[in-house]
């Protein structure tokens, strides 16, 4: 089991674990992580709500020079957790190279010898828009609160004990923070993404060993909130509620869209006070214990020092 219920929450909140128990196995996961990637392959890897279907999107542009012919981002782009229960091939070639895969494992657990893109994003923000994303897919407006979602839920999941297991977004952070200068690691931030598009586009081009000029150009415009709001339903969750809605519980054709907003801030300006303490004491507990920093803007602040005396 991937989530444990906390006792005494929300019948909202023992539904939608419930839910996310059987959205899919610990043998699927397994399978999904036990992949050999090859050299060249690419993932992108962050946790979850922090730009994964934002870089998906960049990645299958800048390789494809402006193919939009998918249903799913995720049909092109597989999700390696869910690949086996959503009867994706992950061995198969890809129509466009490099292959490109999505992940939101932890170091220790992800499969190893291929490329990394490695997001993080302002943790209020990313935990506001998870539990936006979830609700009326996983949970109705009004069953779960944003205090209780984060409390009894995100804040709950701490170091996996085994490779299937989830990690927290703060042990996720850690476990790649010591890899963010490795030679095939590229470590971003969703705000310098949300900041200045084309320069990452540009770095994530370079990753990948792509110089033609045109493709980055029209990836940058083809990865815009504009363009990607306009095309919607590509980057909603069609192939996840098509395999697994249904062993859920939840109506065949409720799929989640996952371009929310054009905002990197408006999550956490949305949020209470209450839940914003109890996450930066989670951070301090665990990421400010180990590096020093003492929030995500410090942390930050001093990745793009360190890239400018490199």
């Amino acid at each position: 089991m991937f989530f444990e219920t906390p006792a005494d929450v929300s019948a909202g909140m023992q539904l939608m674990m419930q839910r996310l128990s059987v959205v899919t196995t610990e043998e699927g996961v397994s399978r999904g992580l036990s992949f050999k990637p090859r050299s060249d392959d690419v993932f992108v890897l962050t946790p979850r709500k922090c730009g994964t279907t934002w870089m998906q999107q960049i990645l299958h542009q800048l390789r494809s020079g402006g193919d939009m012919s998918f249903d799913d981002i995720c049909d092109v782009i597989p999700y390696i957790e869910l690949a086996y229960h959503t009867e994706i091939d992950l061995e198969a070639e890809h129509v466009y190279q490099p292959r490109c895969y999505k992940t939101h494992t932890w170091y220790p657990s992800c499969p190893m010898g291929a490329k990394y893109i490695v997001i993080y994003r302002e943790p209020c923000a990313a935990f506001y828009s998870y539990f936006n994303f979830f609700k009326g897919w996983f949970f109705q407006s009004g069953d779960i609160s944003l205090h209780e979602f984060v409390k009894h839920f995100l804040l709950a999941i701490g170091a996996p004990e085994k490779k299937t297991d989830v990690a927290s977004y703060f042990v996720h952070l850690l476990s790649w923070w010591e890899h963010r200068n490795d030679s095939n690691v590229l470590f971003l931030f969703f705000e310098d993404m949300k900041d200045d598009l084309e320069i990452v586009v540009r770095m994530v081009a370079a990753f990948m060993g792509i110089q033609d000029e045109e493709r980055i150009k029209k990836a940058v415009k083809m990865s815009s909130f504009e363009f990607m709001k306009g095309n919607e339903s590509k980057f909603s969750e069609v192939r996840v509620a098509r395999y697994r809605n249904k062993s859920c519980g939840i109506p065949d054709d409720v799929a989640p869209s996952k371009v929310a907003t054009g905002s990197a801030t408006k999550g956490r300006k949305l949020m209470d006070d209450k839940t914003k303490q109890i996450i930066q004491a989670k951070w301090l507990d665990i990421v400010g214990k180990q590096t020093g920093f003492q929030d995500y803007n410090e942390l930050r602040s001093a990745f793009k020092k360190e890239q400018m005396y490199e």
